[in-house]
């Protein structure tokens, strides 16, 4: 590949890519077939964007980290409008669903009638369907190599499939960043079940034990999750398959009667603090980051690529 140039090269194809690219590519001064958005593999496989549970932030406000707390709470209120958006213009539901949760901590239970979810393989393939809808350039198969910088300044990157210029690029590759130059970023690997019931057998997430139970409304029973610092491993094992199952049933004991329909594993983005690495390169003019988020990927993406827009605007 020897592109002739962008105005904006993506890096990732998870959520975190995909939404930054979709909220690009709502910029008016930047025309949607100048922007690019390159994946290392299959569009909407990314590792966490697609292994997670799509619950909008297991937490409550008031015990949400404060460095992302305003994140936190205009990702919560952009969610419903831009599910809504995605599905009018993509004709596929992300499944925006405020089902309420059950929160327990401490002995004690709460009820957050607040907390909603997502499908997160419908609202990937929701913002792929928008982006080629749009016009903007979506290459699988592209791997970053190296940044080509001059003068502190970005002029492009070396990829698999050779280089491509661009005046901006945005880093947002999941546990793949940290060797892309988002500094502290390593892997985190999580595994979750999915159980099968009879549609409505569980009303509302439960949230407890370390984990927590996420219904869908097709009868699917979500059971999460690992946090394993283990490399680049994303095989699924006997030993938390084991481990979630009884934490199924403690969380919700008619679980012990579901059967398993599936088993797998995801690697997610973890920073060395509180705080996913969100703006300008420290080093790198011209190359912004969207990654770290961990285990609220989904959660922080709407107002994440919200924030990377307005600084390729400004």
């Amino acid at each position: 590949m020897n592109e002739s140039g962008f105005d904006v090269v993506v890096v990732g194809g998870g959520v975190m890519g995909l939404a930054c690219a979709e909220r690009i590519s709502r910029l008016g001064g930047i025309r949607p077939e100048r922007i690019a958005l390159i994946e290392r593999g299959s569009l909407g496989r990314a590792s966490a964007s697609w292994a997670g549970g799509g619950m909008l932030c297991p937490l409550p406000p008031d015990e949400c980290p404060a460095p992302i707390r305003d994140l936190y709470e205009r990702s919560l209120a952009l969610y419903p409008g831009w599910c809504a958006a995605l599905r009018e213009e993509s004709g596929i539901d992300p499944e925006y669903w405020q089902c309420g949760a059950l929160y327990r901590k401490d002995g004690r239970e709460q009820h957050l009638d607040w907390l909603a979810q997502v499908r997160n393989p419908r609202l990937l393939q929701a913002l792929i369907a928008v982006l080629r809808r749009r016009g903007v350039r979506l290459i699988e198969g592209c791997a970053l190599q190296s940044w080509i910088v001059e003068d502190g300044v970005l002029r492009g990157l070396r990829s698999s499939l050779g280089e491509i210029r661009c005046r901006q690029a945005v880093l947002a590759a999941g546990a793949w960043s940290g060797a892309l130059g988002a500094e502290g970023i390593t892997p985190a690997k999580g595994q979750m079940l999915l159980l099968r019931a009879v549609p409505g057998a569980l009303a509302q997430i439960i949230i407890g034990e370390g984990g927590y139970l996420i219904p869908r409304r097709d009868g699917g029973v979500l059971v999460g999750s690992t946090v394993e610092e283990v490399g680049f491993d994303e095989l699924p094992s006997a030993q938390a398959l084991e481990l979630l199952r009884a934490r199924a049933q403690r969380l919700w004991p008619q679980a012990a009667a579901l059967p398993l329909e599936r088993h797998w594993a995801g690697l997610r983005p973890k920073p060395q603090g509180e705080a996913p690495l969100l703006g300008a390169h420290p080093q790198i003019r011209g190359l912004l980051l969207a990654t770290g988020h961990f285990r609220i990927g989904i959660t922080l993406a709407p107002a994440s690529a919200e924030r990377i827009a307005q600084r390729i605007a400004a």
